[in-house]
């Protein structure tokens, strides 16, 4: 008994210890030190006769390399048929004239990797990683899916029925909805204010129209070939000369200057009955070639695009009405978009607005702290360097600044720049930039609740 009693005194001694180091450790965290500049790794770039540019870049010890060819292209040329472009890459999987689905996933398989494919509104890829000795093999396969496809009826029945499943919830999805309408309202009848195609246009689609997608817009003066990691550039390059030497040179595709669509307005969809308001309230702004740009990134995850930004903080934290809301930049080529997004309580739609509106404002007239900008700087230029720190992150990046025509020394000054900012700069750019009676409202929700009170919103005056 006495040796428990022991035992217990010294548990609590010793947890009171743990306790009280703990507390002191808390009050007293060590300062993080500034983030280092980012040091774009050395590339090495030739071009083929076609037009096909090919990088090479060394990186790391493990020995893989990723490969992934960069086409400029996607849905910004999916015509009256939307997710083509999804559905002619995803064929481009399906087989060759020389392998089956079945073997080019084996043969990826044998050589430690597997075949990926992504689409976005203006640039898209194949891809693979690879040990670092099936470097070169790996450039044959996707010359081999990219000119031998087969286009199978077969096998575009079968993604269809998939797409048609995809489709049919995201109709169902409130956050899909108003992604639509906003999308629409700021650009328009332009693709990049189309997200959804319509069940008669998405059946029409067939692998004859795959295949010409991928004969028009996948072509080698508008690719671009980069290979990561650790591999032996001359035998890669070698190979990579031998499988895409033949692919035949295509036309570029002009394209019009963007019109996008002035605000204010204001879109409501009837949600019946819907516990939650679905928001999205923003304009377009600029591209990421734009002088601004970087500014205007920095104040987006100062004012909503962080769990510990301003709107975040006010109506989560502090109010209660959401429990996810988000702010983000969208980037287009030659254009670019800003909005807040959130989910909230249907009785709070009218106060959310309010919240959020005055969050935009306040920035706008009054800068932002030292301490608090040094924090959003801390916290951009950490993950900057962390999100840059892989072989198809690098790729990303590379990719990036060559879809909007950036510099490299846009990498390389990254962290720099991020710092130079000022908050009379943040300030600034939200009152040059997110003028709330130039913005478009759209709202997914029960129409009886939330009509009145946007009506007591006197910011919303001008959208009614």
């Amino acid at each position: 008994m006495t040796f428990t009693k022991s035992l217990i005194a010294s548990s609590l001694v010793a947890c009171c210890t743990i306790s009280a180091f703990s507390a002191a450790a808390k009050e007293t965290p060590p300062v993080g030190a500034t983030p280092k500049a980012f040091a774009v790794p050395a590339t090495d770039t030739m071009t083929l006769d076609n037009g096909l540019k090919v990088t090479f870049i060394p990186y790391g010890s493990t020995p893989k390399a990723t490969l992934r060819l960069v086409t400029n292209t996607g849905n910004i040329d999916d015509g009256s048929h939307v997710w083509l472009s999804d559905i002619s890459f995803e064929m481009l999987r399906q087989g060759t004239k020389n392998r089956s689905a079945k073997a080019l996933a084996e043969t990826v398989a044998s050589m430690g990797g597997e075949i990926n494919t992504s689409v976005g509104m203006d640039s898209s890829f194949i891809g693979m990683s690879v040990l670092s000795e099936f470097t070169g093999d790996a450039a044959e396969v996707i010359a081999d899916m990219v000119l031998h496809a087969t286009f199978a009826d077969s096998d575009i029945a079968r993604i269809k029925t998939d797409r048609q499943r995809e489709l049919a919830v995201a109709k169902s999805s409130p956050s899909s909805i108003a992604s639509e309408a906003f999308y629409q309202s700021v650009y328009g009848t332009h693709p990049y204010g189309t997200l959804f195609p319509t069940e008669e246009s998405l059946a029409e689609i067939s692998a004859e129209n795959t295949k010409q997608f991928i004969a028009t817009n996948v072509i080698p003066n508008r690719s671009h070939l980069y290979v990561s990691g650790v591999f032996d550039k001359n035998q890669v390059a070698n190979a990579v000369k031998q499988a895409f030497g033949s692919w035949e040179k295509g036309a570029i595709p002009e394209r019009n200057m963007v019109l996008t669509q002035a605000g204010p307005s204001l879109t409501v969809i009837e949600r019946e009955n819907a516990p939650q308001s679905t928001l999205r309230l923003g304009l377009a702004t600029l591209s990421p070639a734009h002088n601004d740009y970087m500014t205007l990134s920095v104040m987006n995850t100062l004012l909503g695009g962080a769990f510990s930004s301003r709107i975040t903080s006010n109506i989560r934290e502090d109010k209660g009405y959401t429990y996810s809301p988000n702010s983000a930049v969208v980037n287009r080529v030659g254009t670019g978009m800003w909005y807040q997004a959130a989910d909230v309580t249907a009785e709070s739609t009218g106060a959310s607005l309010y919240e959020i509106i005055k969050e935009i404002n306040l920035l706008a007239t009054e800068a932002p702290s030292k301490e608090e900008l040094a924090g959003i700087q801390n916290y951009l230029s950490g993950i900057f360097v962390l999100r840059n720190s892989s072989r198809s992150a690098i790729i990303s990046q590379l990719a990036f600044i060559e879809l909007h025509g950036l510099d490299k020394s846009y990498l390389q000054d990254y962290v720099k720049n991020i710092y130079a900012i000022t908050p009379k700069d943040i300030s600034a750019v939200t009152e040059k930039y997110l003028d709330v009676s130039k913005m478009h409202l759209t709202i997914v929700g029960d129409t009886t609740t939330v009509t009145p009170q946007l009506k007591e919103v006197k910011a919303l005056a001008p959208f009614m």
